[in-house]
């Protein structure tokens, strides 16, 4: 099937089975700390964030997925969204599941959108997309950018500084092992200046802060959470977490880093 924009033809809606991953509270406990995550509601029921390591390896898999041809050096982690049905308990078998969505070429690269499914039985854990930008390799001069709209002062802010061991910490308790985060050579290769954080763990803390603010040792009423990673983030860096309050639960926020540069945009939330 021919995809939007495109002069090639993909597999739109090709499905992708990753298979059954028993959770542990161990390895979600380990998440946690590697996202410096201290909420107590942990010793019963998995962060949401944690739906990260069951998946990973399917959607690596899905990058390196032969029929698309995409190249991992290129690679930028777009956007990713999810709705939380229910949070995972020790010991449940989650059946993780992918579909090929879209594929959208724009004239700097390619946008290849996949569904996600998670699944304990007939019951649906969690539902969402995540998007993987692909750099062109002679992209055109980019134009003027329009500068950004000026945004109310926000509900809240809340600062987390990076530590330097956080991508390690980060690669070894989500099993996203992609070695432009652990790798200074791989990193370069890429054309980044070092390792970067993964955005999934810059997400993660986006969802620590909100279920602190909002459903302290409530983290089930965490209902859905997306974000656009718009710029990498560095080990030693300092993230500032900006919220702004909606109503029904709904949440708007943005992560920048020291600079004051937005790292994560157009992030929403909302709280049951």
């Amino acid at each position: 099937m021919q995809s939007e924009g495109s002069e090639r033809t993909y597999p739109l809606g090709k499905a992708y089975d990753g298979g059954m991953h028993v959770v542990h509270a161990a390895d979600w406990q380990a998440y946690a700390a590697a996202t410096d995550d201290p909420e107590s509601a942990y010793t019963e029921v998995a962060p949401p964030m944690f739906h990260v390591r069951p998946f990973i390896s399917m959607m690596l898999g899905m990058a390196g997925d032969d029929e698309l041809d995409i190249d991992m050096l290129r690679l930028v982690h777009g956007e990713h969204a999810v709705a939380f049905h229910r949070l995972l308990r020790d010991g449940e078998a989650l059946h993780v599941t992918g579909t090929l969505a879209s594929v959208v070429a724009k004239p700097s690269g390619r946008i290849f959108t996949f569904g996600l499914r998670g699944a304990v039985g007939d019951d649906e854990v969690l539902t969402g997309t995540t998007s993987y930008f692909i750099r062109a390799k002679n992209p055109p001069p980019r134009g003027p950018r329009k500068p950004a709209p000026e945004l109310p002062e926000p509900s809240f802010t809340v600062a987390q500084p990076v530590s330097e061991d956080q991508a390690l910490r980060y690669a070894a308790a989500s099993g996203d092992d992609n070695p432009i985060h652990t790798d200074p050579a791989t990193a370069k290769a890429a054309g980044l200046p070092g390792c970067i954080l993964h955005g999934l763990c810059t997400m993660a803390f986006a969802q620590r802060d909100l279920v602190a603010r909002y459903a302290p040792g409530e983290p089930q009423r965490l209902a859905e959470l997306a974000v656009r990673f718009a710029k990498p983030v560095f080990p030693g860096d300092t993230l500032t977490l900006e919220v702004w309050e909606g109503d029904d639960g709904a949440v708007t926020f943005q992560t920048r880093d020291g600079k004051g540069k937005p790292v994560i945009t157009g992030g929403r939330a909302r709280i049951r």
